[in-house]
């Protein structure tokens, strides 16, 4: 008698394998965009700009569209010279045989994932989401960090709701000095 397959088992499908594969490459993508926001505002005192960012994730997103496309080259070059081979392998890049299906089916994934990289490069919306993501997560790494220096006697900082009500406070307060000053002063 057979068991019956664990659902987890199954091969996964090719555009499931490339939407994971787009799913990393995003994600590193957002980090490294994390990273230059954070070095640029806090070491080189740079203000944002849109379109400087935007021009690096097209910069990032084509650099790693030509490491897919020279993965697949390799991956090319190595089914062509185990096709025909049976000996048994000897290390992990010793493929074989009946490693070929696999190796072209790699290969397929990292063509696929390099024009999917190239089409979101394309994509001003989705560039734009992924910069304002990270620009968030850079902001908030930031903030994190300035909150969890010690401060000697001090208050804690305000956060959220309390800390847009206090500045509301503030702004108000400034308005009514700067009404007061006008009152005061004498008309030369």
């Amino acid at each position: 008698m057979a068991l019956p397959r664990s659902r987890f088992r199954r091969r996964p499908l090719f555009a499931e394998l490339v939407a994971d594969a787009m799913l990393v490459a995003r994600a590193g993508v957002r980090q490294r965009v994390k990273n230059v926001v954070i070095m640029r505002t806090l070491r080189d005192g740079a203000d944002f700009d849109l379109a400087w960012y935007t021009e690096a994730v097209r910069t990032e997103l084509e650099t790693l569209a030509r490491e897919n496309e020279l993965a697949a080259e390799q991956l090319g070059r190595d089914a062509r010279f185990a096709q025909g081979r049976h000996q048994r392998a000897l290390t992990a890049r010793d493929y074989v045989d009946r490693d070929v299906p696999k190796l072209r089916r790699r290969r397929r994934v990292h063509l696929a994932l390099a024009a999917r990289l190239r089409a979101f490069a394309d994509d001003e919306l989705a560039i734009q989401a992924l910069i304002d993501d990270a620009r968030m997560l850079a902001l908030d790494e930031i903030a994190s960090a300035a909150a969890a220096v010690p401060r000697p006697r001090g208050t804690r900082p305000l956060t959220g709701a309390a800390r847009r009500i206090a500045l509301a406070d503030l702004l108000e307060d400034l308005d009514e000095l700067a009404r007061e000053r006008r009152d005061t002063r004498p008309d030369a």
